[in-house]
């Protein structure tokens, strides 16, 4: 047994001492190693510029995810553990730590310690009065001076003990966004005394279900305002409004949703010119869902850029339910014809539903995946700038007659020059708006010469089928046609969704023309006639058409394609089906 422990000992003797020689021959190779990656084009990048890549990949996550929790290193943390090389370059980059988000106390300091003596920013979201959160807000928000973007997200019951934790000046508060999350019928009110009313560096100024004094100094040099969700007894007038863009001549981003009150006074008055014009000059987005009234007497106050997006929402005013005439010229104005550098539109989408219309214009051609201003009761605002949409335009209603919804649409195309339009997309809830007018595209459009894609989704093709028929259609405008033929370059038709009348017959007279399917092939008949074919056609997820009648619209179409589906009622099968002789 002796024996047998002495052999165990000297065993693990000899190979501590392989582990000895072995660990000295590991330093050496790891350093060549080391030597060898320093080597590489990637760990060959300047500090500075390795720097960037960093602040990109965190400010990225900060963008989407900085109202997170975690309780450990934020993720842009694990580049410490890439190599030697980026660990030195990350720990003596200060900016990169400046993120800060809720996270446990231990990695609150050090991440605060990290940061040295750099700007912070910091995102804060208490949903609830957590001990955790609260802490951590006490901890970041004790040198006010170095806070550089701040965001708030607090339920209004909260809302005195943040604000009271800000009362010393920021010089160095570029960003400021308060997030009320729960409110009441009143607005919460950001005391006069957050931050001393010193911050001489903020431009970007977002409250949502909060307001400040409408005069407050502030609300001065900002380039980025939104103000949103404010109570209606707490929201500025449109004169209070322009008072302050005065303060901004420098603004670039102007976003009111849902925090103008209503100047039915001023528009009843027809003297809404309130005094000078604000100029606006640096304006790049300005998006404004408001009272209708609201809307008109704003933008006919201010002088914004050629270049500017515009998303209008125009929500209803009592007593302008009838006529929305007021907003025409300041649409001819934005678009106008004799100037040069107004926009160029290639692509119309139209929606007629309840309880509004809308439009989306684009410099873009085929540009119809644009969702509309308001889209089942979801605003979209944010997904498509800088993509060539110059305005998307919704006006709601209540009580607006069937005839006057068709006028309003007519009336709002005609004052935009189309000449250009290469796409037009029509959406429609057929089922509460009832047929189009068979007058209402050649009377609203015209013979749209450039006119290459049309679109339909969800409508009845009543009107639609009239209008592509040469010189058939007479309108109750007494419109006469001219024989010129509606939109003559047109080389594509798709249509989604669509109803096609089932009682459709063959030879139909074009004043009795119902939007079967028939009557579409007689319309593309005649345009092929004048030497007009339509290229392509699809036909996808449509009723009451079926294969007898594609078959027959490839006679006059080069390309059909349809996904085969139909829908027939059992009264109507016989007549989908019918083979009389054109």
């Amino acid at each position: 047994m002796e024996t047998d422990t002495t052999s165990t000992s000297a065993v693990a003797e000899a190979q501590a001492r392989i582990d000895d020689k072995v660990a000295l021959l590991r330093l050496p190779i790891c350093a060549l190693l080391t030597r060898r990656n320093g080597l590489l084009p990637v760990s060959r990048l300047p500090p500075d510029v390795l720097a960037n890549i960093f602040l990109c990949q965190a400010h990225s996550f900060y963008q989407d995810h900085g109202y997170s929790r975690t309780s450990g290193a934020p993720p842009w943390a694990n580049v410490l553990y890439t190599c030697h090389h980026w660990r030195d370059v990350a720990l003596s980059c200060p900016s990169l730590w400046s993120f800060l988000f809720v996270s446990s106390p231990r990695w609150t300091e050090e991440l605060l310690s990290r940061t040295k003596m750099a700007p912070l920013r910091i995102r804060v979201d208490v949903g609830c009065s957590t001990q955790e959160e609260m802490m951590f807000f006490e901890k970041v928000t004790t040198d006010v001076t170095r806070i550089q973007d701040l965001s708030l997200k607090f339920p209004r019951s909260l809302a005195e003990g943040f604000f009271s934790k800000l009362s010393t000046p920021a010089p160095l508060l570029h960003t400021l966004r308060l997030f009320v999350t729960k409110s009441g019928a009143e607005s919460v009110l950001v005391p006069d005394t957050l931050f001393n009313r010193d911050t001489p560096a903020l431009r970007t100024l977002e409250l949502y279900r909060c307001h400040i004094s409408w005069c407050s100094p502030t609300l001065t040099g900002l380039t980025i305002l939104r103000l949103r969700d404010i109570a209606s007894s707490s929201q500025p007038t449109v004169t209070e409004l322009l008072a302050m863009l005065r303060h901004m001549p420098d603004l670039a981003h102007l976003y009111l949703e849902n925090a103008l009150s209503g100047a039915e006074h001023i528009l009843a008055s027809q003297h809404y010119l309130l005094s000078e014009c604000v100029d606006l000059p640096q304006l790049l987005r300005l998006a404004i869902i408001a009272p209708f009234s609201a809307v008109v007497v704003f933008l006919s106050n201010v002088t914004v850029p050629s270049k500017t997006e515009l998303r209008i929402c125009c929500r209803h005013d009592t007593k302008f339910t009838e006529t929305h005439t007021p907003l025409y010229p300041l649409l001819e104005q934005r678009f106008n014809t004799t100037s040069d550098v107004g926009p160029m539109i290639r692509t119309l989408n139209m929606k007629t539903t309840e309880p509004d219309v809308g439009i989306v214009l684009s410099t873009s051609e085929r540009d119809c995946d644009v969702p509309f201003y308001s889209t089942h009761g979801q605003r979209h605002l944010h997904e498509d700038w800088d993509r060539g949409i110059p305005l998307k335009l919704d006006i709601e209603f209540e009580a607006l007659a069937l005839k006057c919804r068709h006028r309003l649409m007519g009336d709002i195309c005609r004052t935009i020059p189309m000449v250009h339009l290469c796409t037009l997309a029509h959406f429609a809830t057929t089922d509460i708006w009832g047929p189009v007018p068979s007058w209402f595209f050649e009377v609203t459009f015209g013979n749209l010469q450039e006119l290459r894609f049309i679109e339909l989704i969800q409508l009845h093709m009543d009107a639609w089928v009239p209008a592509l028929s040469p010189g058939l259609c007479q309108d109750e405008l007494s419109f006469k046609s001219t024989g010129d033929i509606f939109a003559p370059a047109l080389a594509e038709l798709q249509v989604t969704a669509v109803t096609f009348e089932y009682n459709c017959r063959r030879r139909r007279e074009c004043g009795a023309c119902d939007g079967g399917a028939w009557c579409l092939h007689e319309a593309l008949a005649r345009r092929k006639a004048k030497g007009h074919a339509l290229k392509k056609l699809v036909i996808a997820g449509s009723s009451y058409v079926s294969y007898t009648q594609v078959e027959e619209l490839r006679k006059v179409v080069d390309e059909v394609d349809w996904d085969g589906y139909t829908e027939v009622s059992s009264d109507s099968s016989s007549n989908i089906d019918e083979e009389d002789a054109f």
